[in-house]
């Protein structure tokens, strides 16, 4: 019988299943790895790529501990980006990252191959992580021969990874870099888009961050608009502006928005609170500063610096000069930790306060043009204009609130001219600077203290409910003055003499004038019966008025009876030597004092009101002059009438002009108006309003006086004019050549910039007038040409 052998057969199989078994884990790496391909072309962020990567591919391939290292943009640093198992830790656990070169990972990275490890104890390059391992797979993630970063694969038995392992990990790189390659051009592409779109975005701010600055007036609506401006562009839901000011010594928080803290925009902080704060750092070093929560210690311990309220996690402040003596700061802050501010938000920043510095400057001049133009130059104390101006309102309230008065004390300081004779206008000076101050000390908050020239000053005081609280005041100045003042080396003595008037709803008296007037004869009374005592108005006093009281009385006269008369000063065209126009300049002959110049009576009618009351004289009589020689003569020419800033600051003055021009069949183009800068500024709005309507109907308007006053750039671009005048004091002062006269130069290259005419005054000499041709200049008028003439006469000179 034969025997049948049946072992080959079984070997055959059994070899048969061993190798499909190969093959079904073959298929299922396949299928992992190409399941890897596939799930990674949905993902597009570099930190969803790697987080699936590790915890999805690396554990179905049967790994336990794996971690993705990406190389940091210095080239020099790995940075663990994702894990899983051990690996998958916070970036403060563990080995988060190491430099090329050190570890198995940075030595991969260095050889830009991979490594396996069958036993760690015996490779010098291995470093323990939180949790050793015995055995440990290395590969590069390569793009080419650039280094991406590194898959690092670890195990706790050693011998658990084969060769076979490191293939498939390696396709798994190769994969991984493809895509990471893609990933990081994407983000390029997107980078690039958002910058543009930023780009786009921080033009288009900081261009209304630059237009809406200039037009500036309501600063709590600026800043808000200007906070909103600034989020849009970088994380700043912190943002505060806090202004300190040198002469106070006090520090404000204008505009202050914060999740965490609160501060009133009202409340003021002595300079104290700068002493320690970042802050006042940016105040005292006048350089920008960032900074973060972690930098804050050491910072701290250098500057003896702190943060005040909440602590941020990033702080950026930019300073900015507002003025001569106000200075600023803007800040940022976030309390969350991700968020950082950058160089790049510093820029910004450095942007924006330059335009919150352009806006403050130019309200801030305004405020210091407005405040030059309604205080005394001496005391800094109100002047006669905003005294007037405060009665004015008081007998406003004082009718809301009839039960209280109103009362004006007048002061003459006695015996003032013998401080003057004997110590010189200097110490006089210093001696009024200090009585202003004796003098507001003895006053409540609420009442006005001002000067009226000399040693004459006026006390307002509202809400007096009976006599005995206005003679309380006056008893206090007396007894004040009555003590030693220490000017310089002089100890001096003075007293003063008041007088007092009072307004009640009762008396129907709403007179400004009327009320100054009635205190000033009770101040005459106190003179009289002994000096440094007050006395108050009463209607039987046979006080004796005043010089100036009279002269008022004859200026209101002489407008009646029309005793003020014009004369016509030529202005001449330098290159043509053709008349252009007339000024018209007041003159008044009295009947008794025979001519008064209008350097005795002008200034005592600004100061007492009457100002406007000539300036519309004068105008009606000038119109009416033009009427008169269009009809007899051929008139090309202008005249120019001289406008004070009372009248231009009258709501109804350009109607009032153009009604009068109407009225004569006068042409606007007939006329000019002659302002000058202390005018204009003020009432800023209302000096806008009337140049616009008086020139849109075609009046001349003319800048008179200029470099005499403020000569400010800003208000020469923003007031629309058509000519400017230099005034006569730098013309006098001209010099032979050309190039030694850098102010005149100037100012007729800067009148040509914003294309306006040039007249100078004052030319007295042919020199001056072939300097001035020279230059530039358009016109002149002056004695060389003909000095003002009356009418009659200014018609035969023309001739």
């Amino acid at each position: 019988m034969t025997t049948v052998t049946t072992s080959q057969p079984q070997t055959d199989v059994s070899v048969l299943h061993a190798q499909l078994q190969l093959l079904q884990q073959e298929n299922a790496r396949l299928s992992l790895i190409n399941q890897f391909a596939i799930d990674l072309h949905e993902l597009t962020g570099a930190d969803d790529i790697l987080s699936y990567a590790a915890k999805h591919v690396v554990a179905g391939l049967g790994f336990v501990d794996c971690a993705i290292f990406i190389l940091a943009a210095d080239g020099e640093t790995l940075v663990r980006k994702a894990g899983t198992g051990t690996r998958d830790l916070p970036s403060h656990l563990g080995i988060a990252e190491l430099k090329v070169g050190f570890g198995l990972v940075g030595y991969s990275a260095q050889i830009k191959q991979s490594v396996l490890v069958s036993d760690t104890r015996n490779d010098p390059h291995y470093l323990a992580d939180l949790v050793p391992s015995l055995s440990e797979l290395v590969v590069p993630i390569l793009d080419g021969d650039e280094l991406l970063g590194v898959l690092d694969c670890e195990h706790s038995h050693s011998n658990y990874f084969s060769a076979e392992h490191q293939q498939i990990l390696e396709v798994v790189a190769s994969i991984l870099a493809s895509k990471l390659r893609k990933s990081q051009m994407l983000d390029t592409l997107e980078s690039s888009v958002s910058k543009l779109e930023y780009a786009e975005r921080l033009q288009k701010a900081l261009y209304e961050i630059a237009s809406f600055s200039y037009f500036a007036n309501d600063f709590s609506s600026f800043y808000k608009r200007l906070h909103q401006i600034v989020n849009s562009l970088i994380y700043a839901p912190n943002f505060y502006i806090a202004l300190f000011d040198d002469e106070t010594q006090t520090l404000q928080f204008p505009y202050f928005a914060d999740t965490e803290d609160e501060i009133d925009p009202n409340q003021v902080y002595g300079s104290d609170v700068l002493e320690h704060s970042l802050t006042g750092h940016v105040f005292r070093s006048k350089q920008p500063l960032l900074i973060c929560r972690q930098q804050m210690a050491d910072f701290d311990r250098e500057h003896k610096v702190r943060t005040y309220g909440s602590e941020p996690e990033s702080w950026l402040g930019v300073p900015f000069q507002s003025s001569d003596t106000v200075r600023g700061v803007v800040a940022v802050q976030s309390y969350v930790a991700n968020i950082q501010y950058s160089e790049r938000d510093l820029e910004l920043m450095i942007f924006v306060s330059q335009h919150i510095s352009n806006a403050l400057e130019r309200v801030f001049s305004e405020k210091r043009l407005q405040h030059q133009a309604l205080h005394d130059a001496l005391t800094g104390l109100p002047n006669r204009s905003l005294l007037m101006d405060r009665i004015g309102q008081a007998f406003k309230r004082m009718q809301r609130f009839p039960a209280n008065h109103l009362a004006v004390m007048y002061l003459d300081l006695d015996r003032f001219k013998t401080v003057n004779d004997t110590l010189g206008h200097q110490v006089g000076d210093a001696f009024l600077i200090q009585v202003g101050r004796v003098l507001k000390l003895c006053m409540r908050q609420t009442d006005t203290l001002a000067r009226l020239g000399g040693d004459e000053f006026a006390v307002v005081l509202e809400d007096v409910v009976s006599l005995v609280d206005v003679t309380d005041v006056a008893q206090r100045i007396i007894q004040a003055l009555q003590q030693p003042l220490l000017v310089g080396e002089h100890m001096l003595l003075t007293s003063c003499s008041i007088g007092i008037a009072l307004a009640s709803s009762e008396d129907q008296l709403q007179s400004a004038d009327e009320l100054i007037r009635r205190a000033d004869i009770a101040m005459y009374q106190a003179k009289q019966d002994g000096r440094g005592v007050y006395r108050i108005y009463s209607s039987d006093m046979k006080v004796e008025e005043s010089q100036e009281f009279r002269l008022g009385l004859e200026i209101k006269a002489a407008l009646a009876k029309k005793h003020f008369m014009l004369h016509y000063q030529p202005i001449i065209s330098l290159d043509t030597d053709d008349t252009l126009g007339f000024e018209a300049l007041i003159r008044w002959s009295h009947q008794s004092r025979g001519a008064i110049t209008p350097d005795e009576f002008i200034p005592y009618a600004e100061k007492n009101g009457l100002i406007g009351l000539i300036d519309h004289y004068v105008l009606q009589q000038s119109i009416e002059q033009i009427r008169l020689w269009r009809q007899n003569y051929a008139m090309p020419f202008y005249v120019s009438v001289n406008v004070s800033g009372l009248a231009f600051s009258e709501p109804d003055f350009a109607s009032a002009v153009i009604e009068k021009l109407a009225e004569a069949q006068v042409p606007a183009r007939y006329l000019a108006i002659e302002i000058t800068e202390r005018a204009l500024i003020e009432n800023i709005e209302q000096a806008r309003l009337c140049l616009k309507q008086l020139r849109q109907h075609g009046v001349k308007v003319l800048l008179d006086d200029f470099g005499t006053g403020y000569s400010s750039l800003s208000y020469l671009n923003e007031f629309k004019l058509d000519v400017l005048k230099i005034d006569r004091s730098f013309i006098a002062n001209m010099k032979p050549r050309i190039q030694d006269n850098p102010v005149v130069n100037t100012v007729i290259a800067l009148a040509k910039t914003l294309n306006l005419k040039v007249v100078a005054e004052g030319v007295e000499t042919s020199l001056q007038r072939q300097l001035l041709k020279e230059l530039g200049c358009d016109a002149g008028q002056g004695y060389w040409f003909a000095k003002a003439l009356p009418a009659a006469d200014a018609v035969k000179w023309l001739r």
